[in-house]
Formats: structure tokens, sequence, C-alpha cells
């Protein structure tokens, strides 16, 4: 099947780590999925500098869905921070951006502050 191209593990790598982005999950959780769901350690890491260069975008996209940081509606108390920033992590992206992340004040432009992912 893979011969006759009915089976690419590198278009499938493609979709599954371009859909867990969208979702704002981050590198580290898309490449444990990755390898969990069995791609090659070859295919995975073609993947990774297009994984690294969207770390930025969805973590914004992780925040804005859970309405964390600049898409709270009021600023979040320390306790909140760090449930947040938590939540963060587990889904994969680095603790300094999701810091940053937390950190910003309601309506506070994430992508001039971190630059566009």
């Amino acid at each position: 099947m893979a011969g006759l191209g009915y089976v690419n593990d590198r278009l499938y790598a493609e979709s599954k780590a371009g859909a867990m982005a969208r979702r704002g999950l981050g590198a580290r959780r898309v490449r444990e999925a990755l390898r969990f769901a069995g791609v090659e350690e070859e295919d995975a890491a073609a993947l990774a500098p297009s994984i690294e260069a969207g770390q930025v975008s969805s973590a914004i996209a992780f925040a804005k869905r859970k309405r964390i940081g600049p898409f709270g509606r009021e600023a979040a108390e320390r306790p909140l921070q760090e449930k947040q920033m938590a939540a963060m992590i587990r889904a994969g992206h680095a603790p300094g951006l999701a810091r940053a992340i937390v950190r910003m004040a309601p309506g506070d432009d994430p992508e001039a502050i971190l630059g566009p992912g």
C-alpha cells in the first residue's frame, strides 16, 4: 500500500501536526503524539523545523481558546496565573513562552510583544 502511494507517513504526520498546532497544542505535545502514532523518527524529524517555527502562533491560539493572558476578561491573580501556566505547559508549550503569555494584561497584542509565530 505504501509503495502504491495509499499510505504516506510523512503526509499523515504533516496533517496531524498541523491540526494539533491549530488547536493550540505545543511542540512537545505534537512530537509525543507523532511518536505515539508510530510515525518514524525520520519523518518526525523532517517536520521539526516547521513545528518549532509555529510555537508562538500555537501558544497564542491556545491562550485565545482558554481566555488566558491578553484574551482574559480581567487581569488574573497569581494563583490563577499559575493554573493557566500549568495548563499551557501540559499543552506542550515552553515554560518561558507560557509565562510571557500568562503575564500579559487583557487587551495586549501578543503578536506585537512576542513576534509573529
